[in-house]
């Protein structure tokens, strides 16, 4: 027995020795020498107790040698197993990786800087000094622009910055110094009037370098979003001629061609007769659009919801029940005569006679009584009738349409019996039969969406909600599918007929001769994830994406954004390039933008993209930049301007500075008056004589119209001296871009609405940004704060701000005006 424990001794030694030397075991080495320590010292311990055993006993022998035995060999394994343990932990640090596979490129531009040499810089330079006159040279923020060696800059150009001269001199560095052709340049606009304006200052330009250059030559490589997704459909023999909804001229026999401003979303006479013929279609066809457009149609002709008569915004309304209760007679006779005159009263079907009814004690009248489908017939005034505004009753002491909206608030709050209500000349005739069965045409009708601040015809209505879902990037019918709304929400019946209806227009389109797309289709065909219709592309249509410049960005949609991402990558993907003259150049962006001027919210744009453009565009080396020297107003003008929207969310350290020579030093307030068409005369009078230009602008058509009446001899004066063009009147949004001596603001910029198809809509887009509940409701808070920005810096020298008396019941709604600080010295407040 002693000499199998010798045995086993030497064992676990060479064991030991060999695990050393060869520095390596297997996964259970740390046991197996535990185990094999046991064994050896319970051999042992009973040799040690077979020799003690013969004083002590046998079994007193045993028991005291397995004791130290099991002592002993349990030191020796663990000795063992804890040495060849810790070969493992050097031979193998750290968790064994199981996914080894390399991570994804996802920058959109090579790492490559435009070849321009600081010798070739030095050259540019001093050819620009030589050639512009003094008031033309560039800044230094401006020189960074236009010399960026960088495959993506963006720059924040806030107003009056200068931006469009300093593009051109960009454009020139890639074309005369870097060599780079037309067919390699694409330069992105918005509107067609900014196209060729930035043509003509092109042309003007590269003539003084001795380039060829001509409005034709521009029109090639300066385009609208539009017109350049257009490029990508004339490659295909599949898809030569096809048209563009948005183009479509209102004559069939003249060219189809880019309208003035395709942000004007309103529809012409051809493309409501695509429109409807699809519509009748589908109506005659689908049975459950049928019974959507019925339902809807019933809603087009109620007298509105009902509304509380409990309610206290109605107290004040109370006290006047007995005075329009005595002039309805009247009231109903008046509107009565303009439907005669339209051709369309009596109706058919509908007595003539007054109809009393008693609403909260006092009698009322409807106009008539369609006995067929129980209902009382109530005229309102058509919303083309211009004659209405001039109408009066009660010996002239009330306008009509003031006592017509009174009349009309009581029937919702008293009358329980069910009211057709008529607010239309051409679509009566129709709703009355579509109600009766008896559809001779297909149901014209209008409808408002929560959140709309006017209804609209019923295709207009869809085509103006689809646009709004397409440029958010969305699929009009899976966001339709994905929205939600309250149990009796008429909403949830328009857009379940919009789902239905949008996907078969877009059909219908296709299958015309030759077949015609909306643009937003036409996005989506070649957005970031359409890679296999991209990869059909021939080289020729890419490469004139080259080189990229977009102005602005701001205004940019998820649908272009994603098209022109989608551009990017599949340049990237084929390694296309270009042989400057000074070397290899690789696909570039350049935006220019300003956030504080984004305006077209509720068309669907968003200054998300532009304040996060390097998530948008990533790049191994992105270039920002800042103009802040403003070359058209005085410091007062922007430190107004600028303390409106300062408030938003934006890019951050923004501030603009008067730059230009002869303001800069001027310092006169934005003055601040109660509304007073009178004072606004006199003030345009003044300038005029002065031999100032002048804007006037409001957010509203009809305040325009209102104050171009009052300015009627002034703008005849200007007409007869031939200067028409010193005094314009225009909206806030159509103002962008241009600029005046002098600027009339008149009424405040005020979110209007709420909407909540549109906030998920924006939730389903991943358009919300700090998390906020109803985002495009809060982003339109924001908007109307960049409107007033935008209008207040059209100004050079002087700024007039005619505000309204505020209104009694306002919703709470952001309004530009409550960001005004009257105790800063850019502020002179004349109200009393």
């Amino acid at each position: 027995m002693r000499t199998k424990g010798l045995m086993a001794k030497g064992a676990h030694a060479f064991a030991q020795w060999l695990l050393q030397t060869i520095k390596a075991h297997d996964v259970n080495s740390w046991d197996a020498g535990r185990s094999s320590g046991y064994v050896a010292g319970h051999e042992d311990g009973q040799i040690l107790g077979h020799d003690e055993g013969l004083e002590i006993g046998r079994r007193q022998g045993h028991e005291k040698g397995l004791e130290v035995g099991h002592q002993e060999g349990y030191q020796s394994g663990h000795e063992t197993g804890f040495e060849a343990g810790k070969l493992v932990l050097e031979l193998k640090p750290g968790v064994t990786p199981t996914d080894v596979a390399p991570g994804v490129d996802i920058n959109l531009f090579e790492h490559f800087e435009f070849p321009i040499s600081e010798e070739l810089e030095q050259r540019i330079r001093s050819d620009i000094k030589k050639n512009l006159p003094s008031y033309q040279q560039p800044t230094d923020p401006q020189w960074k622009m236009i010399l960026s060696r960088s495959p993506s800059t963006y720059i924040v150009a806030g107003a009056g910055s200068g931006k469009s001269t300093t593009m051109v001199l960009r454009l020139l560095v890639l074309r005369y110094y870097l060599n780079v052709p037309e067919a390699n340049i694409t330069v992105v606009t918005f509107t067609r009037d900014s196209r060729f304006d930035f043509i003509a200052k092109v042309i003007k330009v590269f003539k003084q370098w001795g380039l060829p250059m001509d409005e034709k030559i521009g029109k090639s490589f300066v385009r609208t979003f539009h017109a350049r997704i257009l490029d990508f459909f004339k490659w295909s023999p599949m898809l030569q001629g096809v048209k563009a909804f948005e183009f479509l001229s209102k004559d069939a026999t003249a060219e189809d061609e880019e309208p003035e401003n395709l942000l004007d979303i309103r529809l012409n006479v051809r493309q409501l007769d695509l429109m409807n013929r699809c519509y009748q279609n589908l109506f005659e066809k689908h049975d459950r659009f049928r019974e959507l457009i019925i339902e809807l149609v019933k809603h087009s002709v109620s007298i509105g919801e009902p509304l509380n008569p409990d309610d206290p915004e109605h107290a004040k309304r109370l006290k006047m029940l007995g005075r329009c209760s005595r002039r309805d007679p009247e009231t109903c006779e008046s509107v009565e005569s303009l439907w005669r005159k339209a051709g369309r009263w009596p109706m058919p079907g509908v007595t003539t006679e007054l109809q009393p009814i008693k609403l909260n004690g006092q009698i009322f009248y409807a106009n008539g009584y369609a006995q067929d489908l129980d209902a009382l017939v109530v005229l309102g005034i058509d919303r083309s009738e211009a004659e209405a505004d001039t109408m009066t009753v009660e010996e002239g002491k009330t306008k009509l349409p003031l006592a017509m909206n009174m009349r009309r608030l009581f029937f919702r709050a008293f009358c329980s019996k069910r009211v057709l209500y008529f607010t239309s000349y051409e679509e009566a005739l129709c709703s009355l039969e579509t109600l009766r069965g008896e559809v001779s045409e297909i149901p014209k009708f209008v409808y408002q969406t929560d959140g709309d601040i006017r209804p609209a015809p019923i295709m207009q209505a869809f085509h103006s909600a689809a646009s709004f879902l397409e440029n958010l990037g969305l699929d009009v019918p899976e966001a339709v599918k994905a929205m939600s709304f309250f149990k009796k929400d008429m909403d949830a019946k328009f857009f379940e007929a919009l789902g239905l209806f949008w996907p078969a227009f877009e059909s219908f389109l296709a299958e015309q001769s030759p077949r015609i797309f909306t643009f937003n289709r036409m996005f989506s065909m070649y957005s970031e994830h359409a890679e296999e219709n991209f990869s059909k592309l021939p080289d020729s249509v890419l490469k004139s994406q080259m080189v990229t410049l977009v102005d602005e960005f701001q205004d940019c949609g998820a649908n272009t954004i994603s098209w022109l991402r989608g551009v990017l990558t599949e340049l990237r993907l084929r390694r296309l390039q270009y042989p400057s003259s000074q070397g290899l150049i690789f696909p570039s962006l350049m935006a220019v933008g300003d956030d504080w001027q984004s305006i077209y919210g509720w068309r669907g744009s968003s200054p998300k993209f532009f304040q996060q453009f390097k998530q948008y565009f990533p790049s191994p080396n992105t270039l920002p930049l800042m103009l802040q020297q403003n070359f058209r107003s005085q410091q007062m003008v922007i430190d107004a301007a600028e303390s409106i929207v300062k408030g938003t969310r934006s890019i951050k350290n923004k501030h603009g500075e008067a730059a230009h020579p002869d303001v800069k030093d001027l310092k006169f307030p934005v003055q601040l008056w109660q509304r007073d068409d009178q004072r606004l005369v006199d003030l345009v009078d003044q300038h005029y004589e002065a031999g100032h230009e002048i804007m006037v602008l409001s957010r509203s058509r009809s305040t325009l119209d209102e104050v171009a009446g009052k300015l009627a001899s002034t703008l005849d004066r200007a007409r007869l001296e031939k200067h028409a063009d010193r005094i314009r009147i225009m909206t806030y949004h159509g103002s962008k871009g241009l600029e005046a001596d002098v600027v009339f603001l008149v009424g405040d910029c005020e979110q209007l609405t709420s909407s909540n198809w549109r906030n998920q809509a924006y939730a389903k887009a991943k358009l919300i940004m700090n998390g906020e509940a109803k985002a495009y409701d809060f982003a339109q808070g924001e908007e109307v704060m960049r409107l007033a920005y935008v209008a207040i810096t059209r100004a050079k020298i002087h700024c007039y701000w005619f505000l309204d008396a505020p209104k009694p019941g306002s919703q709470g709604f952001p309004k530009a005006s409550d960001r005004i600080d009257k105790r800063q010295p850019f502020f002179l407040d004349q109200r009393r």
